[in-house]
């Protein structure tokens, strides 16, 4: 993360916009963050309340998180396609989530992912592509979802698609299924065909074998603290958060100082009185 407020010039246009954040602070700081650019015209913490209250509001733009309560991210995106396909939605979550629901969120209508880790400047870049209506996906998602093995195994000849069922192996074939909007029929086929190629007997086998071949397995676990168990994306998320009040306070103190200078300074122009004598 960059030292510093990122700088940015004026926008002429400043859509209208919802947050959807389960964590009260990481919303409160994302909204003083995004606020140089976006017109914030409501919040929520879950996704039928957003749902709702973007069926009330209809704004030209959704910052969301999929980790969301009663509804997740895939519906709520899903919906919003359905009943206001003018409104685009930046997914802003972590590596765990962006890489199990990559490919649902897409087919759901999602424009854009970006990682709460990320910082401002990136976040910036996101806002800009997808209130335009372009796709954007951060670097570090990409990375992940679309792999390519650092060493190369002879003989193998796994498929893309074949690679794209191995590095999910640690979900269940159903899940795999909905990600990459297969048949489960088809899913299992895929593994079997890649435990052959592979010449391991399990798919816990194979998942290992992806891992020597240089393979990074989805969804990404994410490090956590050992003694807190809050993730360390989490833990960057909030400090980034804390970090965008604390320099809104900041903000507000130069101006209360800078008008405390005016005053003073008024005051000094100010034509002095002279004194009047004490006989009077």
């Amino acid at each position: 993360m960059s030292s510093g407020p990122p700088q940015r010039p004026p926008s002429v246009f400043r859509p209208r916009t919802v947050l959807c954040e389960r964590h009260e602070l990481i919303r409160f700081g994302l909204r003083r963050v995004v606020s140089e650019v976006v017109e914030i015209v409501g919040e929520a913490s879950d996704g039928m309340a957003a749902t709702e209250l973007i069926r009330r509001m209809r704004p030209d733009f959704i910052i969301m998180d999929v980790d969301l309560d009663v509804l997740n991210g895939v519906e709520v995106c899903r919906r919003v396609a359905q009943e206001l396909p003018n409104s685009h939605v930046l997914v802003l979550t972590d590596s765990y989530h962006a890489t199990k629901y990559h490919n649902q969120l897409i087919r759901a209508g999602s424009r854009g992912f970006c990682l709460k880790s990320s910082g401002p400047r990136t976040l910036f870049e996101a806002i800009e592509q997808v209130t335009r209506g372009l796709p954007y996906c951060d670097p570090k998602i990409t990375q992940l979802v679309k792999q390519q093995p650092t060493t190369s195994m002879p003989n193998s000849n796994l498929t893309d698609r074949e690679i794209e069922v191995l590095i999910r192996l640690d979900l269940r074939n159903k899940e795999i299924a909905e990600e990459l909007d297969m048949k489960l029929r088809t899913v299992e086929k895929h593994i079997e065909c890649i435990l052959a190629k592979l010449k391991v007997p399990t798919r816990t086998a194979a998942a290992l074998k992806a891992v020597q071949l240089g393979y990074v397995l989805l969804p990404k676990m994410p490090g956590r603290d050992p003694v807190t168990g809050i993730s360390h994306e989490q833990t960057v998320a909030e400090l980034q958060a804390e970090l965008a009040i604390a320099n809104e306070h900041l903000k507000a103190l130069l101006r209360q100082n800078e008008l405390l200078k005016e005053a003073l300074n008024d005051k000094l122009r100010r034509p002095q009185q002279p004194p009047r004598p004490e006989n009077e």
